[in-house]
């Protein structure tokens, strides 16, 4: 459960929020990242107020834990009976304000189901789905300018405190923190400043949410995030560059659900989607 927690932390960019997706309190987790730190001999994560950063062996460990969490619940798909369990997929974004509210209505809805959340990146949620997995997943289906469109959701440029302040992009390239390939996020915030004629560059890559994150509150660059809920601790609005597209979420189901839960799911998610 320890790693568990360091894990949840970074996706969720804070200890509270991580305590509410795990269904924790909020110094249970504290004292797993604390029980972690004490065995490694390392701090792993800095505070300061509400804020935190991962440390560099923070990060080095972070991506140990996300391994072998990846390797357990393999391992798990292939050996435990799933008929009583609902894994629902969602995107590290929705974890702030759609996952909440989402779980306590799936389990109202599905009250035999224990319902399990695993986030990720919409390339990998997709392929679970396709692969039975996982039940369903909420995933980004495309970009689009028609802000009127069913199921869109808002993006918005974010930058950390230093470089929102003091904003200049005429004479020079934008810098940005983006998804490795194969994310509609990352193509969205290219095309909308290849449109505007602005020149930039990828100061930094992640493969998460974490580190995207993370190099953003450092300053390295500004990124594009759906409009879900407050942002990130320690980021803020970046104003002045190209207005970017909105994100069409689309839902997926496994095969092996029954007509009538696979029913329940999407309307249970589509309500959550529309209160967002």
């Amino acid at each position: 459960m320890t790693l568990r927690s360091l894990v949840a932390v970074a996706q969720c960019g804070g200890f509270h929020k991580a305590a509410g997706v795990l269904h924790l309190t909020q110094a249970a987790v504290s004292r797993h990242v604390q029980r972690l730190e004490d065995t490694l001999g390392v701090e792993l994560i800095t505070r300061a107020g509400r804020a935190i950063r991962f440390t560099t062996d923070g990060e080095r460990f972070l991506t140990h834990a996300t391994r072998i969490l990846d390797a357990h619940d393999a391992a798990l798909d292939d050996f435990v009976d799933r008929t009583q369990i609902l894994t629902i997929g969602a995107m590290d974004h929705a974890v702030d304000l759609l996952l909440p509210g989402l779980v306590d209505r799936l389990r109202t809805a599905l009250p035999r189901k224990r319902i399990q959340v695993r986030l990720g990146r919409s390339a990998g949620l997709r392929e679970a789905v396709s692969r039975n997995q996982i039940e369903a997943a909420i995933v980004l289906e495309r970009l689009t300018r028609d802000p009127a469109e069913p199921g869109v959701i808002p993006t918005r440029w974010v930058g950390g405190r230093e470089l929102t302040a003091n904003a200049e992009h005429a004479t020079s390239r934008v810098p940005l923190v983006l998804f490795d390939h194969n994310c509609g996020l990352r193509r969205g915030a290219i095309d909308s400043l290849v449109a505007a004629d602005l020149r930039y560059e990828i100061s930094v890559e992640s493969p998460d949410l974490a580190g995207v994150q993370a190099a953003v509150r450092a300053n390295l660059g500004y990124t594009l995030l759906p409009a879900l809920g407050r942002l990130p601790a320690g980021t803020y609005p970046a104003d002045g560059l190209p207005a970017p597209p909105g994100v069409v979420m689309k839902i997926e189901t496994a095969t092996h659900l029954s007509g009538r839960d696979a029913q329940r799911i999407r309307r249970v998610i589509e309500g959550s989607l529309r209160g967002s």
